[in-house]
């Protein structure tokens, strides 16, 4: 078994020049007034809101598909024989994303307790939401074992925050958050959802065009879940660098063809 690496923390220079070069080339392609601004039964924050609830459900094993999805979230049908828990996590994103879109929200503890509380509404237990878990968790499909409740718990995770306030570059910060957030597992359950909306939050803050995932195919949600298991056993960014420029190519190939630029 693999215990918590305190280390892991410390680590903040996520890509290199090269790469940060290619990032910053694409998003001065997308401006994210572009995205906020359009919107509207065609627009980009409709649709690529669709994306970035779906493609987290589904991440986590949510059994809707597509056309499912949108009876729930355009005219409240939940589908058939399904988990009721799978239409609570789909109706809980869409909260989550339509109140980070209006609302300027610090990248700060409290921050971090309010969308886990929106999040994993009705998910778990009324006074565990925004709390820390009073139990020890699993993380399944690998060796790592988190850091037991307690006072240490506490300690890292405002350290986190800490060292994130340090962070200059905008792709440092925002990955840096989602994969220690994700480490740590400082809640009871939903920890990967809310690491991937304080993620959003964190380029919006910078005024860089969040990473949302437009891909709807299992390998994608499973690449993007070994990723995570690459990191909580080695503490390698590697993987998930080459998932998100991957899928970042097909946001900003999107928005060109929404911009009308060839």
């Amino acid at each position: 078994m693999i215990k918590y690496n305190p280390s892991f923390l410390e680590k903040t220079n996520i890509w290199n020049q090269n790469e940060l070069d290619l990032l910053h080339k694409i998003e001065k392609n997308m401006p994210i007034d572009v995205f906020l601004n359009s919107k509207g039964d065609k627009g980009l924050i409709e649709a690529y809101g669709f994306d970035f609830i779906y493609t987290s459900a589904k991440i986590e094993g949510n059994s809707y598909d597509r056309f499912e999805t949108l009876d729930l979230l355009e005219m409240g049908i939940t589908a058939g024989g399904k988990k009721y828990s799978d239409a609570l996590m789909i109706l809980n994103l869409k909260q989550a994303y339509e109140n980070i879109l209006i609302k300027d929200y610090p990248i700060n503890k409290n921050t971090l307790k309010d969308m886990h509380s929106i999040i994993a509404k009705d998910l778990v237990q009324k006074q565990n939401l925004g709390s820390m878990r009073d139990k020890e968790v699993r993380v399944g499909g690998c060796d790592y074992i988190p850091l037991p409740s307690g006072e240490q718990l506490n300690t890292e995770l405002d350290y986190l925050f800490k060292i994130y306030q340090t962070i200059s570059e905008p792709f440092n910060k925002a990955i840096y958050l989602h994969h220690n957030l994700a480490y740590l597992q400082y809640f009871e359950d939903c920890n990967k959802r809310t690491a991937r909306t304080m993620q959003f939050i964190s380029f919006k803050n910078d005024r860089i065009m969040p990473f949302v995932l437009k891909d709807y195919n299992e390998s994608s949600y499973s690449q993007y879940r070994k990723s995570l298991v690459q990191y909580y056993q080695e503490g390698d960014y590697e993987p998930y660098k080459e998932f998100f420029i991957q899928n970042y190519e097909k946001i900003h190939q999107d928005m060109l063809l929404w911009q009308g630029i060839n």
